[in-house]
């Protein structure tokens, strides 16, 4: 378990100098005195001393008699309202979920490896994680649907194959597990840098080093939530010998050097909209201002989804305003998918999900106007 610093300044504070006699902390239910390495910090919003009022082993007992009752998924979820612990199932893998023996100092251990026990410096409560229970155990709240909730928060939660392939797959920094959140920290921090230098022509060299300073700035980022100061320091000065070596600095930049016409003019003829320094005929300029910036996949899941959503959300604001619920959504609810923004296939993630949440597709209703067309 993390010895959490401020659990560890507790501990010390209880037996300073000028105190004689040792403020000792035990456990409520077995009695044993509480140490960094039997405890866990919890939040101080809900404890006075922000320690775990059991010990871990203590909790662990007490998940395994829930588990021999109701299995142990259920047991999972129980555990994190009764000790004020995030629920977080994805932490898992499905092999160790099924395979563990100490499951619930596992979880913890868990949540601990990837950083989903504490935010800000903050220790996250049940709040903070998944609360309701039929989004994890389906609307059957039946246990064989806890594992498909892992794969599929496991699966949302990979890289692309894109990014794998941009980025790589080793770690940039030593700790530093290469999640679905750093390969995006990653994209942000290179596109944030390139859009700085937008309608200016960058070499190949100017681009690899954009990547080289979006990497160094992601474990710069990661060095300072983990108070790795020194070593934070070190990377900022990578990134701006980086940047000085390619002179991409803005105090490098020369007067008026990045927006000078020819920049502006090349461009424009990447992005398909001039021809030998000439604007396209209007028709033509218009086509490819459709195809390129209109017209095109932009959701990952199908018509039929997005109808299910809108179905969802109109049922539950005439739930809500206590309306009949009819069986047909409205006509004017439907959509066209006129510029080819859906896409057409469904993705497995998206199977997975309708047979979560056991969907079915959605009707409209006709007016007779629309029916005699």
């Amino acid at each position: 378990m993390r010895l959490f610093s401020f659990i560890g300044n507790f501990f010390s504070m209880a037996n300073t100098k000028k105190d004689t006699k040792r403020t000792k902390l035990t456990c409520h239910r077995c009695g044993t005195e509480l140490t960094p390495q039997n405890s866990r910090p919890v939040s101080e919003e809900y404890s006075i001393t922000g320690v775990s009022h059991w010990c871990i082993d203590c909790e662990q007992e007490y998940y395994e008699r829930l588990a021999a009752k109701e299995g142990k998924s259920f047991a999972l979820f129980h555990c994190c309202a009764a000790f004020n612990v995030p629920c977080k199932p994805f932490v898992f893998k499905k092999a160790d979920y099924e395979q563990n023996d100490k499951l619930w100092i596992y979880y913890l251990d868990c949540l601990e490896e990837q950083g989903e026990d504490i935010k800000d410096d903050k220790v996250l409560t049940f709040f903070d994680g998944e609360t309701s229970i039929r989004r994890i155990f389906g609307k059957n709240v039946d246990q064989q649907d806890f594992i498909t909730y892992i794969i599929t928060e496991n699966s949302k939660k990979m890289p692309t194959l894109e990014q794998r392939q941009r980025w790589g797959t080793d770690r940039i920094w030593e700790g530093m597990e290469m999640t679905a959140e750093v390969y995006d920290a990653l994209d942000r921090e290179y596109e944030s840098r390139k859009n700085s230098f937008a309608g200016q022509t960058l070499t190949l060299q100017q681009e690899n080093t954009l990547r080289l300073v979006a990497k160094n700035m992601v474990i710069y980022n990661f060095c300072m939530r983990h108070q790795q100061v020194g070593h934070a320091e070190k990377v900022l000065k990578m990134v701006d010998n980086a940047l000085a070596s390619e002179q991409m600095r803005k105090k490098d930049e020369k007067p008026i050097e990045g927006y000078e016409l020819m920049s502006q003019v090349v461009a424009l003829e990447k992005a398909g909209v001039m021809e030998d320094g000439q604007f396209l005929p209007i028709d033509k300029l218009q086509e490819v201002l459709f195809k390129k910036f209109i017209k095109g996949k932009k959701f990952d899941y199908t018509l039929d989804a997005c109808d299910g959503m809108i179905e969802a959300i109109w049922k539950t604001m005439r739930q809500n305003a206590d309306l009949f619920i009819p069986d047909e959504l409205p006509e004017e609810l439907e959509i066209e998918d006129t510029f080819g923004e859906f896409s057409e296939e469904e993705s497995d993630e998206e199977k997975e999900r309708k047979k979560f949440t056991g969907f079915t597709k959605p009707t409209f209703a006709q007016t007779k106007e629309s029916a005699g067309e």
